[in-house]
């Protein structure tokens, strides 16, 4: 029988309890990972509410550069290929296209882009084939604001050419821009995001090295809309054990007033569960922003096993980070980032 990444999922799949993922979700996630080759990917992972009793996720595969999944995202594999079921539909096409343009020595998405991230949003009761694609920017070494500029416009201008047969559309482009130059020092851009199935022209940026001392001022430079008062109190009140932030900002014809903070940190269970996890995770069940059900599915899903395939692999399983969700005259949401990592056994 063929091998899909549903071998995979299927390793992981008893560590997947139903308030994240209930029946109806796995199957149709087990037929989204049918569609994909086995190798397409060494790293996937899932987004779920936290609050929520709702059993489903989203789902994303990371790709990076130089690895047998870029050479089949491009249809460039020697060895196999993406099903037809995804080719027959025309966007995938176009993400051909960008993954043709990425796999390129002298092209510039090659030289600036290290990882790409695939993400399928869980909707009315199934997986969209059409993914969310995320890129992460290699830190460019350049010193001049201008010239890095220049790069990230070429970077965005090329994607939108691959992806949607236009330039980077202007209104966004003026807004990046304002994000970029008023970026503190040291501060940078890490990750682009493009929400294609949501049917929105913005696009998000995730931004790292953002000192708590400059958040305010950097927000009020780029005329971000939302409430400073209220972001300093979340964060301060729920970032407490953390090692660093990340912050997530979304751009249209204007800076929206949405804003993600990315909690990192030693405390998350990577594979083993810790006091410190356990008491944060206790912490946000008070406060109503996490159900007893979905701490302990999490609790669950972090393990590690080794099986046989060709040779010996192991599944090590964890939270990567939550993500604190602030929208104007909205109440705050945590969301929880989990996946797998795929390694040869030791």
């Amino acid at each position: 029988m063929k091998q899909s990444f549903l071998d995979h999922i299927s390793i992981v799949a008893p560590f997947l309890q139903p308030v994240l993922m209930c029946k109806e979700s796995f199957t149709s996630l087990a037929d989204l990972c049918s569609l994909f080759p086995v190798d397409i990917s060494r790293d996937f992972g899932f987004e779920t509410r936290l609050a929520g009793s709702e059993g489903n996720c989203d789902f994303f595969l990371q790709i990076r550069k130089n690895t047998e999944g870029a050479l089949i995202m491009a249809g460039e594999s020697a060895i196999t290929s993406l099903s037809d079921r995804l080719l027959e539909k025309p966007f995938w096409e176009k993400i051909r296209k960008l993954f043709k343009s990425w796999n390129h020595p002298e092209d510039i998405l090659n030289q600036v882009i290290d990882t790409f991230w695939i993400e399928f949003d869980y909707q009315q009761g199934s997986y969209n084939l059409i993914p969310n694609i995320f890129f992460g920017i290699s830190e460019i070494e350049e010193t001049d604001s201008g010239v890095t500029w220049k790069s990230i416009q070429k970077i965005l201008d090329e994607i939108y050419h691959c992806l949607f047969d236009i330039p980077f559309p202007q209104v966004l482009h003026e807004n990046l821009k304002l994000c970029l130059f008023n970026l503190p020092e040291n501060a940078r851009l890490y990750q682009v995001g493009i929400m294609v199935p949501r049917k929105s022209e913005a696009i998000r940026l995730v931004l790292v090295k953002i000192r708590n001392s400059e958040l305010e001022k950097y927000l009020k430079e780029i005329g971000w809309p939302g409430e400073f008062e209220e972001i300093s109190r979340l964060r301060d009140r729920y970032s407490l054990g953390f090692d660093y932030l990340v912050y997530n900002i979304n751009i249209a014809e204007n800076v929206l007033p949405f804003l993600g903070i990315e909690l990192y940190g030693n405390i998350l269970p990577q594979p083993l569960i810790s006091q410190a996890w356990n008491g944060y995770m206790e912490f946000l069940h008070a406060e109503q922003l996490l159900t007893r059900e979905k701490k302990e599915a999490l609790n669950h899903f972090c393990s590690k096993k080794t099986v046989k395939h060709f040779y010996q692999i192991s599944y090590i399983s964890g939270v990567n980070h939550l993500k604190l969700v602030y929208q104007k005259n909205a109440p705050p949401e945590f969301k929880g980032y989990f996946g797998t990592r795929i390694r040869t056994a030791e």
